[in-house]
């Protein structure tokens, strides 16, 4: 069977090779294990060191922005060609993001199944961007979203709170795109590091430094507040300019450290277990991958009630969304009570292990193994039908 995957961001290439992103690990584990023949078809981002090759066995066509830069118009034409091939040529087309929405419209054009991939509110990412145009476009692409949604064979959604804003006439599964395995020595780790903590607290914060979204500006904003006993470390890629110029206005420039992509499962974790608390205060949130990581490792962990978060961190350690002052109250309790560290540590890492890789992987299985059968089953009935 023939899928044709069709997303915005994470793809990429480099000296004849095309690669994808850590974003995208799991998304092509799955795929490459349930579809024989595949095609991506996705927009051409800069190549970042840490991305992971794609099999020279399947195609790829990367595709420069079609809502952004000099020349949309003949980039969208570009993909429009593209799409129109592909999606003939294919049995499955799965759907990310605007260029997902286009994919979509072909595949209805010709009746071909959908699968969705949901991975956070698109209303609310739109409306926390710093573009104005992409504000005003929220509640439009919104609601275009929303009818492919509905409409879709089979979707994929990471969680509870999404189905509900985004419900679906058709075959879904909730699961979050996380790969975890649970080891028992880091809660050890945890309870050691704890009893020996420094008067320095180390707070980590994994997020993309770009935009508002990951709320890097409210975690720094907070160490204002909370003097200078408190280190920020920021782990993630993209431009942090315009948050080093917050630092500076603050005085707690000597207070963040953006240490950039970290390569590796192993480097993370490492670094995980070298920080005292974990933050996520974001403005929007699918179901936070870097969060329930950092909550396999015991961390003691502070966050905003963004979507999927509000439903694995402790009510008493969540924030309104862009409130620093009640995140700094609520790091700086927390740093002075040891025992509510390892107390909270503990419960987040019984919490993560929910989302062990052996579990989570089942449930994809059965679900992409279900759609994998449909479409066997279609193709015997236009066979028989034809013959």
């Amino acid at each position: 069977m023939k899928l044709a995957f069709v997303t915005d961001n994470g793809f990429s290439r480099k000296n004849g090779m095309f690669f994808y992103s850590g974003a995208n690990v799991q998304h092509y584990y799955t795929v490459t294990k349930h579809f024989e023949d595949i095609v991506f078809v996705a927009r051409n981002n800069s190549y970042e060191p840490s991305s992971n090759v794609i099999s020279n066995k399947y195609q790829v066509y990367l595709v420069d922005s079609i809502v952004s830069g000099k020349d949309i118009l003949n980039n969208y034409k570009k993909l429009d060609k593209i799409l129109e091939r592909v999606i003939i040529e294919s049995d499955i087309v799965m759907c990310f993001g605007i260029n997902g929405y286009f994919a979509y419209r072909k595949a209805q054009r010709y009746k071909k199944p959908v699968l969705i991939y949901v991975g956070g509110c698109v209303y609310d990412t739109l409306i926390n961007m710093n573009s104005y145009l992409k504000k005003m476009s929220a509640p439009i692409v919104k609601f275009f979203v929303k009818i492919m949604i509905k409409n879709a064979n089979y979707v994929h959604y990471v969680d509870q709170y999404l189905v509900d804003r985004y419900p679906t006439k058709g075959n879904y599964l909730i699961c979050p795109s996380v790969r975890i395995s649970i080891d028992q020595n880091a809660i050890i780790f945890r309870k050691k590091s704890i009893v020996q903590k420094s008067k320095i607290t180390k707070i980590g914060l994994i997020g993309y430094a770009n935009n508002k979204i990951k709320g890097i500006d409210t975690a720094i904003r907070s160490l204002k507040l909370l003097g200078d006993k408190f280190k920020l470390e920021v782990v993630g890629r993209g431009d942090h300019s315009w948050l080093d110029n917050l630092a500076k206005r603050l005085n707690v420039e000597n207070q963040v450290k953006f240490l950039g992509i970290l390569s590796g499962r192993e480097v993370i974790f490492k670094w995980l277990d070298s920080i005292d608390i974990y933050i996520q205060p974001s403005l929007t949130e699918g179901m936070p991958r870097a969060t329930i990581e950092a909550m396999s490792r015991g961390c003691p962990i502070v966050s905003s009630n963004a979507g999927g978060l509000k439903n694995i961190i402790d009510k008493e350690f969540r924030i309104k969304s862009g409130d620093y002052i009640e995140l700094a109250n609520k790091i700086n309790s927390l740093s002075k009570d040891k025992v509510k560290m390892f107390e909270q540590g503990n419960k987040n890492f019984i919490v993560a292990s929910q989302f062990n890789s052996i579990i989570l992987d089942k449930k994809r299985n059965n679900f992409y193994e279900g759609i994998h059968d449909d479409l066997l089953e279609r193709f015997n009935n236009f066979i028989g039908e034809n013959i």
